[in-house]
C-alpha cells in the first residue's frame, strides 16, 4: 500500500496526485498549493507559517523537542497504518543536517520501499539483489555504498562487472543510462538518479 508524504522544503509538484498524502509540518502549505488536502499533518508545526491551513485537518502535534524528526515520525505512523511505500517530496535541498537524517531514514527502515524525489532527482535505497531500472524519466544516475559491495552494472555508458565498490568510493557518480540499466549489488546501496 502507497502512501505520498510532503515535507518542510518547497520541492515543487507531487509526483502522483492518485494516492493519499501526509502533510509533514510546512509541507501542508505545499500540499494545499497543488490542491491536496492530506489525510493527516504531522510535525511540531514549527516552520508552518499558516496556522489556519492545520483546520479541518487531522493532525498529530509534537513538541518541538522530541527525539525523532517530523519526517520520522511520519514514516512510523505510514508503518503502523500498514503503508509499505512512501513517495517522499520536500526533505531535499534546504538543511544538510535534516536530509542526512532522511537518508538515514531509508537505511532503517530498508525493508519498506521509500523514495525520496525533487523536481531533478530520485533517490532510495536498493537492497542486495538483481534489478532492471528504467532512467527514461532521469539522465543520470549514481551508487553509493552503504557497505562495502559487489556491483555490476549493464547497459550504461560506465559498465562495471563485479566490481568491489567500498563504502567511500565515489567512482560510481554521474553514470548515464537511455532507457534500462541491469544492476546487481551484494549489499544495499544509495541509488540516486537525476536529470
Amino acid at each position: 500500500m502507497k502512501i505520498g508524504m510532503y515535507g518542510g522544503i518547497d520541492n515543487g509538484h507531487v509526483r502522483d496526485r492518485s494516492i493519499d498524502y501526509i502533510a509533514i509540518d510546512q509541507g501542508l502549505a505545499y500540499l494545499a498549493r497543488e490542491g491536496i488536502k492530506p489525510i493527516i499533518a504531522i510535525g511540531d508545526f514549527d516552520s508552518l507559517k499558516d496556522k489556519r491551513l492545520l483546520e479541518g485537518v487531522p493532525s498529530l502535534k509534537y513538541r518541538p523537542v522530541k527525539d525523532d524528526t517530523d519526517t520520522a515520525l511520519a514514516i512510523k505512523w505510514a508503518i503502523a497504518k500498514g503503508f509499505d511505500e512512501m513517495e517522499i517530496t520536500g526533505v531535499m535541498q534546504g538543511r544538510m543536517d535534516h536530509f542526512l537524517a532522511v537518508l538515514c531514514l531509508l537505511e532503517e527502515y530498508r525493508d519498506y520501499r521509500i523514495t525520496l524525489y525533487d523536481s531533478k532527482n530520485c533517490i532510495r535505497l536498493l537492497k542486495a539483489g538483481s534489478y532492471d531500472i528504467n532512467c527514461q524519466q532521469y539522465h543520470y544516475f549514481s551508487v553509493f555504498a552503504f557497505q562495502d559491495t559487489v556491483l555490476t552494472l549493464k547497459h550504461c555508458d560506465y559498465e562495471l562487472d563485479h566490481y568491489f565498490l567500498k563504502r567511500q568510493d565515489p567512482l560510481c557518480v554521474s553514470n548515464q543510462c537511455k532507457d534500462v540499466l541491469h544492476l546487481e549489488t551484494t549489499n544495499d546501496i544509495l541509488f540516486i538518479q537525476a536529470s
